[in-house]
């Protein structure tokens, strides 16, 4: 059954996509602007890099976020491969439950830092730093959204869920 809810995470989840998507091609776009620049004409940008940083990080923090949604992050299989099926299925929603609280650290930590950075700019391009540090909060909240979604879901923490809902005859989200 869908609910607003859950079209607004899957909402988030396409954003979240697209713009990992986007913001690879232009971090990519930035450093081959900067070796063409630089190995050509021997003058390369000042901005080249800091716009590929700021690229870069985001990209890796929303793609962070969306592994979680996804799961697809990285796990310890051989850890819950030998438990029986019950006690898996609570190690595995304890698993969603802890990702869920770091994605609330990250979100609130990070929320400390970008406050603590407003009114500094970056060095070459001038932008705020607060939006570079942003990206933790933003990473942070939606991790704990994706993986509040998957406790509700009763998806497991891992890749499995994509086979479950496979075999359930759900499509996958």
């Amino acid at each position: 059954m869908r609910t607003a809810a859950h079209d607004l995470v899957e909402a988030l989840a396409t954003a979240t996509r697209w713009s990992v998507q986007a913001l690879t091609l232009l971090m990519l776009a930035a450093l081959a602007i900067q070796v063409l620049m630089r190995s050509v004409f021997n003058a390369p940008p000042s901005w080249s890099e800091e716009l590929a940083l700021l690229a870069v990080s985001w990209t890796a923090l929303l793609a962070l976020a969306y592994g979680v949604r996804e799961g697809i992050h990285v796990r310890m299989d051989m850890l819950l491969d030998p438990l029986p099926q019950g006690l898996r299925r609570w190690v595995e929603r304890l698993v969603l439950v802890g990702i869920g609280c770091i994605g609330l650290y990250l979100a609130v930590s990070g929320w400390h830092y970008t406050e603590s950075a407003v009114g500094t700019t970056s060095a070459a391009i001038g932008y705020p730093m607060p939006l570079l540090y942003a990206g933790v909060v933003v990473c942070g909240a939606l991790t704990m959204v994706f993986a509040v979604e998957r406790l509700l879901r009763g998806l497991p923490a891992g890749t499995e869920a994509r086979t479950a809902e496979r075999s359930a005859g759900r499509a996958p989200s």
